[in-house]
């Protein structure tokens, strides 16, 4: 499952300082993580789904008049894509479960019943955890940047010195290497979010879960923190699933391989779009995707979408 190429986080441009590498600050070895993320699918011959999420089941006030169905023998799979991962862009209607199925999936929230499955295992089999950034900061104000991406090595008893070199790797991958001895309250939106991507890198999981990430930001500050997403996305060591939820348009037509539009009460799919732009095949998606004819297509697309499922 591990990629077989390796290139910089970001493209060296002249007179720029070569930036650090991701597969270069990895605390656990990229391969080894690969590798033991599908052990189930070598055991049994097949490719195992990232996430499998099977006839869940969440209703409020039931067999009162104010019942509402969350979900309702809901069923998904995200597919395992070797070589490539995927970045899925999840939407709908506001109360349609997005952000109770990711939170779910996370196991930073329950459903009344059903199964979710991780490469294969059961959320209590599945050891690694799967790190959320939320829309509003997540930062702990009275850490420094630093000690802020260094807490999850912290937690994971992880040697402080070489949890200082992999954090002060992953700030130079966000862009924020000058701010590492600041407090969160001193930087803008977009880095503070770009402190939590570089703390759930720290992670080391080869799911990440964006849960409105950019959804307070200014287009600037947006924008900064997709290309960041992007970046990650296609320099990781490992086949990447990134899971973002979103109600911005623009933004899935951007950054997703693979949108998933739900429409509510109770909660189901509506449309899947999967999204591809001529070109990708030698060069990574960027800005000048918006210059195209089917960006223009995709983003048509997915609002008829997103206008049917919010009527």
């Amino acid at each position: 499952m591990a990629r077989n190429i390796s290139v910089d986080i970001f493209t060296k441009q002249q007179d720029e300082p070569v930036v650090q590498n991701i597969s270069e600050v990895q605390h656990i070895s990229p391969e080894n993580l690969a590798n033991d993320l599908s052990k189930t699918s070598k055991e049994t011959n097949d490719l195992v789904n990232v996430i499998d999420i099977k006839n869940i089941t969440q209703i409020f006030n039931k067999g009162e008049k104010n019942e509402y169905k969350l979900f309702e023998d809901f069923n998904l799979s995200i597919n395992d894509i070797p070589e490539t991962g995927q970045l899925v862009s999840i939407m709908g209607a506001s109360g349609c479960g997005k952000s109770r199925l990711v939170r779910a999936i996370c196991g930073l929230d329950t459903v009344q019943s059903g199964d979710i499955h991780v490469y294969g295992k059961s959320l209590k089999e599945y050891k690694h955890n799967i790190p959320m950034v939320f829309q509003t900061y997540s930062n702990y104000e009275w850490m420094t940047v630093l000690e802020n991406v260094m807490l999850p090595m912290k937690l994971q008893g992880i040697e402080k010195k070489k949890a200082k070199e992999i954090a002060l790797e992953l700030l130079s991958i966000v862009g924020l290497s000058e701010h590492a001895d600041k407090y969160p309250h001193k930087l803008s939106g977009g880095q503070q979010q770009r402190v939590s991507i570089a703390r759930s890198l720290a992670c080391n999981s080869q799911i990440m879960v964006f849960d409105e990430a950019t959804g307070a930001l200014d287009i600037k500050m947006k924008r900064e923190v997709q290309n960041v997403i992007l970046k990650i996305f296609y320099d990781s060591p490992v086949d990447p699933t990134i899971l973002n939820i979103t109600h911005s348009i623009e933004e899935a037509a951007y950054i997703s391989n693979h949108v998933i539009i739900l429409q509510p009460n109770p909660c189901k799919v509506y449309k899947e779009i999967r999204i591809h732009y001529d070109g990708e095949e030698t060069r990574k998606r960027g800005e000048w995707i918006f210059e195209t004819q089917q960006y223009a297509d995709y983003v048509r697309e997915i609002t008829q979408a997103m206008d049917a499922v919010c009527r």
